[in-house]
């Protein structure tokens, strides 16, 4: 039996080409050949220009969940800043409008004034802004409710104003809110006077079975009053303070049988919808306490 020669050569499938070391030695040279042309000659600008445009949509993809996180809190940013502007331009038109409604009233006592000016100084109003954050539910009281509270410097018996007019009075004050009751509610009774007239009388709510209306009490028949009058506090009850408006008169009826008129009056402050107002500390709770006199020395 005839044994035939192995052939020692390695298959084709196992044939290596050049070393390692001579593929390292190969790459590196033509690296270096590369830099030396690229510096010299610029050669690989096309090469890197062309990688460039080619993994520029994979950049961008790659960049868009950061741009828009960065999007998103400049947006979120830009929003609050413009909220606290807006409320703190609703805050100032508040404050204007406080001192224009005391601004009349002021003019037309400033002389009668002069002479007590020397006597008593005129207390000067502390106020606090506000929203409105609720309505009462019960459909038989004029009641809503404010974010500032006690721990604000709200007081019971704060006057709440908004940019129209008298709203109503703090009547419950929790640690981080407060029930107002409205000049329209069945309960309140303001102190105020005529403008045009100086008359003075008590606005009342809910006056006549009109829900949300009011009434000027205690006005004789033959009183001079008449629809448009513009009705102001007197601040004579120690709470309001005096000029703030109130309401405006919109008509008054005289019955033969009665010895007053029904005057029947409207209020300027949006009593429903509105959502910015002004506390305002109460007046006797800015009044000086009375100073104990001193008493002698024994000697």
């Amino acid at each position: 039996m005839a044994f035939e020669t192995l052939d020692r050569s390695p298959p084709p499938f196992f044939r290596q080409g050049p070393s390692a070391a001579t593929r390292l030695v190969f790459y590196a040279a033509l690296s270096l050949l590369l830099m030396a042309l690229d510096v010299r000659w610029h050669v690989a600008q096309p090469l890197r220009r062309g990688i460039a445009l080619a993994i520029e949509p994979a950049t961008l993809l790659a960049q868009w969940p950061v741009q828009l996180a960065v999007d998103i809190g400049e947006h979120f940013a830009s929003l609050q800043q413009a909220q606290r502007q807006v409320a703190a331009q609703r805050k100032s038109i508040v404050a204007l409008s406080l001192q224009a409604s005391r601004a009349a009233q002021l003019q037309r006592d400033n002389d009668a004034l002069r002479v007590l000016l020397n006597l008593q100084r005129s207390v000067p109003l502390r106020s606090l802004a506000a929203q409105i954050t609720a309505e009462a539910a019960d459909p038989y009281s004029r009641k809503l409710f404010i974010d500032k509270g006690a721990l604000a410097g709200v007081q019971p018996g704060s006057p709440v104003m908004d940019r129209n007019g008298l709203l109503g009075q703090v009547t419950q004050v929790q640690p981080f809110g407060a029930q107002v009751t409205l000049i329209t509610d069945r309960d309140s009774s303001v102190p105020v006077q005529v403008v045009r007239t100086g008359q003075r009388g008590v606005l009342v709510g809910d006056a006549g079975g009109s829900p949300g209306g009011l009434e000027l009490r205690w006005q004789a028949a033959n009183t001079d009053l008449r629809a448009g009058d513009l009705l102001v506090t007197s601040g004579l009850d120690g709470v309001y303070p005096s000029g703030l408006v109130a309401a405006r008169v919109t008509a008054v009826l005289r019955p033969r049988d009665s010895a007053f008129a029904q005057v029947q009056c409207s209020p300027l402050a949006r009593v429903e919808g509105g959502r910015d107002v002004l506390v305002l500390t109460p007046l006797h709770a800015l009044a000086p306490s009375p100073v104990a006199p001193r008493r002698r020395a024994r000697r």
